[in-house]
């Protein structure tokens, strides 16, 4: 009797999970739908940047203007860190429609919608039961941010009423216990260097709903169950700086899985990225304040390579493969020549060349590209850099500049552009055998109008990371402006004593300083980060008890994993394990285990499969 009473508990608990499409809110796939209104200024939806929210009249305050967000910025990159695949939906652009997130067949295409919209005369007719409809109908669990609530289908699937937004300075604290603040902290800071005027959202709570943050007497954090198993979460905060707070970056991640059920993603806890700058570059012979020798192969190996093997670290050099010669007046390449510069100093760069090429093949190297020369393309008209006196025209430093024209102040056109990264990405794969992945812009001279623009050529050009700290290139998107390094992403710093051979050059014992300054964290290829973050990563749900999770990598973006384990972690919500029970772990068809929520991917530039039986 107690038997057939349980199988019917289990038989009535099964059934109010499935949703009204006969589907269960428990096999949602795993990918993001982010939902915007007129927040992305690129029309033709590729590059995302940065839009300075600093108010200009105010600089020395550091207050933030009100005229624009961050919030749809912030989400890309904090998805892109993270390994979660999204999608974006721009509704000053798109008409909402059931298809944008389901299948031909009705399925969800998505497991989350994040409800990022910015309210404007700019966007298309929209028609909000839709969202309603997706949520209660085919169980696509949802999150919405700050005050993109204003819409009554969005209060009612949230499952609170919307007050208004206003300026308050009162402290976030989280109230009871739930999944998504488990092992959250309760100071509720700003990250260093962030403040200004913050806005808080005042809600009032809905029959239903449970409140698991406030800031002062309103409720901050929302979550509410909905019928048939799908859940609904709202993230208050200024949208400005929201996501400044390095909690409620923790909340949005476990609120993603919450609303999924299980999740997969990356995190960078003490990996440092250490970049140095410039070695076969011209201006280190002809600018005067830059002039130095360059490093010899006996310098390279005792100063740099000896210090990287002891430390099981790896330096990323910037080279620049194309050297500039004023005898010849033409670009040649890089390595070539012995020779005695104008400020009579003996420059070797085919010692140097040796000594890079034993740090490449030791590991301790990886090669990035800095360019074609490091400088102007066009060297001969006014007011000329050829034939000039080196300590005059010679010595102005914008003539060092390759992808903006900053002693002309003007743009380098895009074809010019396009062909120097090409030529400077090929030329170093026959130099060093070691296709680069990061592309930066020497001197960060850059040109800045759209068919111009450097980033998005860089993109073009199949670069995987712009800069030192800029951003995320690929085919499918540009973001630059990248924020969250040492939380998030990985930290990136320069290479003592100032992130350029240069520094080594006059005081190479600096460089070894480093270690002693991050003690306990890994110094990694810049290759790595770029390989994590271009990961191809779905779900498919064979049946109701088995999930297959996929990760891709492909051989250009993800070279590294070729010959290197990758770490994730994966995290199921606790609604979800109670349903499912603990799954037995297969990746790539062998018996794995997860230690601390830490699953490894074999080395290979393959699609590896993660089998989860439950």
């Amino acid at each position: 009797m107690l038997k057939l009473i349980f199988l019917l508990l289990v038989f009535l608990f099964v059934e109010l999970s499935i949703s009204a499409n006969g589907r269960s809110t428990s096999m949602n796939p795993f990918r993001i739908a982010i939902v915007i209104g007129n927040q992305w200024d690129d029309p033709s939806s590729y590059f995302i940047k940065k839009t300075s929210t600093h108010n200009p009249g105010m600089n020395d305050m550091g207050y933030h203007s009100a005229e624009t967000t961050t919030d749809f910025h912030h989400l890309v990159i904090l998805l892109k860190t993270w390994g979660i695949p999204f999608d974006i939906v721009r509704l000053d652009q798109q008409l909402l429609d059931h298809y944008i997130f389901l299948n031909m067949d009705n399925t969800p295409k998505y497991g989350t919608i994040i409800w990022a919209v910015e309210q404007s005369d700019e966007l298309q007719y929209t028609n909000y039961s839709i969202i309603s409809d997706l949520v209660y109908k085919y169980g696509i669990g949802f999150i919405a941010l700050s005050d993109r609530i204003k819409e009554p289908e969005i209060q009612e699937i949230l499952g609170i009423k919307y007050l208004g937004s206003w300026q308050s300075g009162e402290s976030i604290r989280l109230e009871g216990t739930h999944y998504i603040t488990h092992n959250t902290s309760q100071n509720f800071e700003l990250d260093p260097g962030i403040w200004g005027h913050i806005k808080r959202q005042q809600v009032e709570l809905k029959d239903g709903t449970t409140c698991i943050a406030k800031q002062g007497k309103y409720p901050f954090v929302t979550v509410n169950e909905l019928p048939f198993g799908t859940k609904s979460v709202w993230i208050g905060g200024d949208p400005n700086f929201q996501f400044y707070y390095s909690n409620l970056r923790k909340i949005l991640r476990r609120a993603i899985t919450w609303t999924i059920g299980y999740s997969l993603y990356k995190t960078f806890t003490n990996e440092v990225i250490m970049i140095m700058d410039d070695p076969g570059g011209s201006q280190n012979v002809y600018l005067d304040h830059w002039h130095h020798p360059a490093l010899k192969e006996e310098e390279i190996r005792e100063h740099l390579i000896n210090p990287l093997l002891k430390h099981n670290a790896v330096l990323n050099i910037n080279f620049v493969p194309g050297f500039v010669d004023e005898k010849q007046q033409r670009l040649l390449p890089t390595w070539q020549k012995q020779f005695i510069d104008d400020f009579g100093t003996a420059q070797d760069y085919i010692s140097s060349k040796r000594g890079y090429e034993k740090g490449i093949e030791l590991g301790v190297f990886e090669v990035m590209c800095h360019g074609l020369t490091h400088m102007q393309p066009d060297l001969f008209s006014e007011p000329g850099w050829y034939g000039a006196i080196l300590d005059q025209e010679k010595a102005e430093v914008g003539w060092y500049r390759e992808f903006g024209d900053l002693r002309r102040k003007k743009e380098i056109p895009a074809a010019e552009q396009l062909w120097r990264m090409n030529t400077a990405k090929d030329w170093l794969i026959e130099q060093f055998g070691k296709i680069p992945l990061q592309f930066c812009p020497g001197g960060r001279g850059v040109s800045e109008s759209y068919h111009n623009n450097t980033s998005r050529l860089a993109g073009k050009a199949g670069f995987g990371w712009l800069g030192w700290r800029d951003g995320y290139l690929g085919t499918d998107l540009v973001i630059t402006g990248w924020e969250f390094f040492g939380s998030e992403s990985p930290l990136i710093v320069p290479s003592l004593p100032n992130g350029h051979n240069f520094g080594i050059s006059y005081a190479p014992l600096k460089f070894e300083e480093i270690f002693k300054q991050y003690p306990s964290n890994r110094f990694i290829s810049i290759n790595e980060f770029i390989g994590y973050l271009h990961a191809q990563n779905a779900s498919t749900w064979k049946n109701t008890n088995h999930l297959s999770l996929s990760v891709n990598y492909d051989t250009h973006y993800c070279q590294y994993f070729q010959n290197n384990e990758s770490i994730w972690n994966l995290d199921f919500a606790d609604w979800f394990m109670e349903e499912k029970g603990i799954p037995g772990i297969e990746v790539n068809g062998k018996g794995a285990v997860l230690k601390t929520n830490k699953l490894v991917i074999p080395q290979g530039c393959i699609q590896h499969r993660i089998d989860l039986k439950f």
